[in-house]
This record gives structure tokens, C-alpha cells and sequence, in this order.
């Protein structure tokens, strides 16, 4: 389906507020998707127990079922957000992993979880496409940064809130209940099945974002003008990986650590010491909460700061800048080393601020040097990297250490960290081998902008 011609605006809708009105409201949308992605890693133990699985198992629930096709699906939904109306498409991915999720609350087998989790991934993969393509047209160069971080912040307000929310839902609910229709279900079931409801008030939001003008702060191109076949745009990223792979790869070992430990550290305290998984997702959630966004949003105004101060190359930069300061928490926040739970908290959450510093500049990053109608497929590109390397990797990487390296499930701390010391070194490697590159293409746009 094609998008309708070029929306008008009324002067409300053109405005500073509105237009940051539409980003928390995406934003939301987004914590909503991580919620529904992240509640899993809280019922790790109860699942394993009544589907009788090993943690390698468990971890394919947790990323290949998720990521092959959230990956593999975004790269449609690029292609889609690029010519269709935006906001439409997000609001029917919103339903459709709402009622996934909920859909995983019914599940009695791995093979019935699993099929609900893809059918999760592929309403997600709707989202980020279409959310980073509508921020891209509602705020100009100056200020990209913060909106992306902006948008951003809903990876780390959700993870953080599917612990908070689903340690709260099994602190409260009977470890059985029996519901008309379907009959009895366990605890874990029905946290699904409530976090699942909480889909419907966002489609009704949704209704009151206006679809922008495409490329309104983007300078005329004839490139741009044309509309971009996905194999076009897959041809112009390979002709330019010098910029695109390292970063795609490099934010990919970012997402990494991001994922690997959100998805096993309840675990981890769970078994380690003997945390109730109530106790930890309520802990745990609200430092997500806290230091994640404010490691985004931090992020988005270092990279503004540093692109005022005449940095050309500020949204690469900056999250180089991070990777580095992220080597060490996530060397040792897990580590046999630190043994008391404060220590690790805290330790965790210096790793948390920083795993999420990059996540609007690596965004803001594709958006300044990517043509405009491949802007939505570099995005949907770039999520099928970090996704496929960082959600499907992530989490299987520190199982499969657990399960066939250490052959022992209280040694997952020690797998955490592995994967944490090897990954951030790694990513600033190839975050500044992209860099390379990228200040020649920022140098490149700024004298074709004078020159015009």
C-alpha cells in the first residue's frame, strides 16, 4: 500500500512540543515491546521447571526465537516504513505481539512457547523501522541526538519494567489459578497473559500521532527522490560497508552485554545467592529504571554537545567513548571477585549506564549520512544486525559457556563476565575502525551544504 500524499500540518502539530509528544508516545511504545521481550528472563527458573529445559533451551526461547525473525522481518519493515504510512504500521504491530504475548500465557510445550515468541518478534519488528523514520522527520540535525535517545530510553525503561512488573505480578498472584475457557494455569502464565492485556490502551495513543512530512529537515536530493527498492538499498550499504559494517558490528557486541545480562542476572541471583525471583525483579527493575535512561538520555546530550562544539564525527565518538568506560563494570559486576550483592548492584548499574550511552547516537549516526528514503531499511539493517548478534547471541553465548565450558549451572556469573570482557574491547575496536570513514562522509555532506 502506498503512502498518501505529503500530510498537511496545523501549527500544533508543527511545534516543539508536539513533536516531543510524539516521541515519548513511541518512546512508551517502545518500553511496552521490551516489556512484553523481557518479562521471560524473570520466569527462567518456573518455566525450566514445568517444560523441563537446560539453560541452552531456555536461551533459544530468549534470543533465536526472538531475533531470527524480529531480524529477518525488520528488513520488510524497513522497506515499508519507507512507503507506507507510518504510524498505522505501528499501530498493528502494537496488537499483534500484544495478543503474542499473551498468547505465550497459554503455552504447554517448548515447541508452543517458542511459536508464540516468533509471533512476538514479528509484531515488534514493525516498530523501530517506522519510530526512527517518523523522529527523523519531526526534529532537525541539532537536536537528532536527544530524540533518538529519547526514543531509546524504551529499550531501558521496559527491560527495567518487565522486572519490576513481573516481580511484582509473581509476589501477588497464586501459583495457580483457574481462568473460564482455558482452565489452570500457573503463575508464570498469567503474568504473560496481564503483561499481553496492556497492548490495547497503547493502539488507542497511537491514534493521536500525525504522520509527518517525509525528509522535512533533510536537503532536496534527487537520490532521495526515489524510492528505494530493498535490494538497491542492500547494494548501496555493501558499497559503503567501510562505515556500516564496523558500526552495525560494533554496536551489535554493545547490545551484547546489554542483552546477555539482562537476561541471565536474575537468574544469576536466583542461584547464586538465593534471591527470591520477586526480590530480584523488583531490585533489579527499579535500577534499570533509574541508570539505564539516564545512560541514554547522557548519551544524546553528550553527542549534541560534542556536534555544538564542532565535532563532526560526535555520534561515533561518543559511543566509542563508552565502550571504553564499559570495559570494566562489565568485567567485574559479576565476577567471582565481588562477592557481595550490594557491590555487584551497584557495580551493575555503572554497567548498565553505560551499555545504553550509544543507543541514540549509533541511531543519529545512520541518519546523518544515509540517503533519505533508505533511511528506515539502514535502521531496519542496522536492528537486524544487533539483533541476530546481540539478542540472538547474547543470551546463547553465556548458556552455552554455562552448559559446555563451566558444566555448571552456579557458574553463571563467571560466563556473564566472560562475555562482558571480551565484547566491549571488541566494540570500540570496530566503532572507531567505522569512524574512520564516517568523518570523511560528515566532511563530504557539510561542504555539498556550504557549497550549496
Amino acid at each position: 500500500m502506498q503512502e498518501s500524499n505529503t500530510p498537511e500540518f496545523s501549527q500544533e502539530h508543527d511545534s516543539p512540543i508536539y513533536s516531543w509528544y510524539v516521541v515519548v508516545v513511541l518512546m512508551l511504545c517502545y518500553a511496552l515491546s521490551f516489556i512484553d521481550r523481557q518479562v521471560l528472563s524473570l520466569l527462567v527458573e518456573p518455566i525450566k521447571a514445568d517444560l523441563h529445559l537446560s539453560d541452552t533451551e531456555f536461551s533459544l526461547l530468549q534470543g533465536i526465537a526472538f531475533a531470527l525473525f524480529y531480524t529477518f522481518v525488520g528488513l520488510y519493515m524497513g522497506k515499508l516504513a519507507d512507503s507506507t504510512n507510518r504510524r498505522n504500521l505501528i499501530m498493528v504491530g502494537v496488537a499483534a505481539w500484544s495478543a503474542m504475548t499473551a498468547l505465550c500465557g497459554l503455552a504447554k510445550s517448548f515447541t508452543h512457547l517458542f511459536i508464540a515468541r516468533v509471533g512476538v518478534a514479528v509484531g515488534e519488528a514493525t516498530l523501530s523501522p517506522a519510530a526512527y523514520s517518523i523522529t527523523g522527520d519531526y526534529f532537525p540535525k541539532d537536536k537528532l541526538a536527544r530524540a533518538m535517545s529519547t526514543y531509546s530510553v524504551g529499550v531501558f525503561l521496559g527491560s527495567g519494567l518487565a522486572f519490576l512488573v513481573g516481580g511484582t505480578l509473581i509476589a501477588s498472584i497464586p501459583e495457580t489459578a483457574t481462568l473460564p475457557l482455558v482452565g489452570e494455569l500457573k503463575a508464570w502464565q498469567m503474568v504473560f497473559l496481564i503483561v499481553g492485556s496492556a497492548g490495547i490502551p497503547f493502539v488507542l495513543i497511537l491514534l493521536t500521532i500525525k504522520e509527518p512530512a517525509r525528509g522535512r529537515y533533510s536537503a532536496p536530493s534527487t537520490d532521495d527522490e526515489q524510492e528505494a527498492s530493498i535490494a538497491r538499498s542492500v547494494r548501496y550499504f555493501m558499497r559503503d560497508w567501510p562505515f556500516y559494517l564496523p558500526h552495525f558490528v560494533g554496536c551489535s557486541m554493545l547490545t551484547m552485554i546489554g542483552y546477555a545480562f539482562h537476561s541471565w542476572v536474575p537468574a544469576y541471583f536466583i542461584r547464586v545467592h538465593e534471591w527470591q525471583a520477586s526480590e530480584i525483579g523488583i531490585i533489579y527493575g527499579t535500577l534499570n529504571i533509574i541508570v539505564a535512561p539516564l545512560g541514554v538520555l547522557a548519551g544524546g546530550w553528550f553527542g549534541d554537545r560534542l556536534t555544538r562544539n564542532g565535532y563532526h564525527d560526535a555520534y561515533l565518538r561518543g559511543p566509542i567513548i563508552g565502550a571504553l568506560l564499559l570495559w570494566l563494570p562489565a568485567s567485574l559486576a559479576t565476577s567471582p571477585w565481588l562477592g557481595a550483592p550490594t557491590l555487584i548492584l551497584a557495580c551493575l548499574g555503572v554497567l548498565h549506564f553505560f551499555a545504553s550511552f550509544h543507543a541514540g547516537m549509533a541511531v543519529a549516526a545512520l541518519h546523518t549520512v544515509t540517503p533519505l528514503r533508505m533511511r528506515s531499511q539502514a535502521t531496519a539493517v542496522y536492528l537486524f544486525v544487533i539483533n541476530l548478534i546481540g539478542l540472538g547471541g547474547g543470551p546463547l553465548l553465556v548458556a552455552l559457556l554455562t552448559d559446555f565450558v563451566f558444566y555448571d549451572e552456579m557458574a553463571l556469573g563467571s560466563s556473564l563476565m566472560l562475555v562482558g570482557m571480551v565484547a566491549t574491547p571488541l566494540a570500540a575496536l570496530l566503532l572507531w575502525i567505522s569512524n574512520k570513514t564516517y568523518r570523511q562522509r560528515v566532511a563530504g555532506l557539510n561542504l555539498t551544504t556550504a557549497e550549496g
